[in-house]
């Protein structure tokens, strides 16, 4: 159980988040909010990198912050193209974020802390799928409302796991069962899609969205 300080700092913190997210339903807000680029073999939003290597061993508070900065952006295009999710629900909570079964109610984390105990627990890579399956129902929904707009995001999403279509291989977002290497990628494509998905919107004119 949190300890009572802990508690009180998660709740100004969601209340923090809330405030932003009102703020970010501006679409010129969001790109100036947001910036997610490629380092390497990483994906980074807002100069936090999302994932690890052998090589690189990035600390597990900036993934779980990147992540963080994710499930903002997310919940903001969500919010913004007024799409009810009907399975999971994104909660941004800075390095805490995680995502909400809303058919099993239960919570996913969008964060770790590594050590063994987290190779034997699913939950993280729970709430990452889960947070995948929000992604593509974001597509899903833009591509029904925009029909005379193309809409296709670089990466197809599909059960965990995206699409390198060029070398027809999949990457799956989980990390049991996985390379840290294929994990990596496939948190940059990831990021890739959501980078596009603001890339669309700021080229599309205002009434495309009305």
């Amino acid at each position: 159980m949190l300890a009572e300080d802990e508690l009180r700092s998660l709740d100004v913190q969601l209340k923090q988040e809330q405030i932003l997210l009102e703020k970010l339903k501006q679409t010129n807000a969001l790109n100036a909010a947001f910036h997610i680029w490629h380092d390497g073999h990483f994906g980074v939003i807002n100069g936090l990198h999302l994932g690890r290597l052998p090589s690189v061993p990035v600390e597990w508070s900036e993934i779980n912050g990147a992540w963080g900065q994710a499930a903002l952006l997310l919940e903001a295009l969500v919010r913004r193209f007024g799409l009810k999710l009907t399975r999971y629900r994104i909660v941004p909570m800075g390095s805490h974020s995680y995502m909400e079964d809303i058919v099993e109610k239960k919570e996913l984390p969008l964060y770790s802390s590594g050590g063994l105990k987290f190779f034997w627990d699913s939950k993280f890579d729970g709430g990452m799928v889960a947070f995948l399956d929000c992604l593509q129902h974001f597509q899903e929904h833009v591509e029904k409302i925009a029909l005379n707009y193309r809409f296709q995001l670089p990466y197809r999403i599909d059960r965990g796991k995206l699409e390198d279509r060029p070398a027809k291989q999949w990457y799956s977002i989980k990390m049991q069962l996985n390379s840290e290497e294929n994990w990596t990628k496939a948190l940059k494509y990831m990021l890739t899609n959501l980078k596009w998905c603001l890339a669309w919107i700021a080229s599309q004119p205002t009434s495309t969205f009305s």
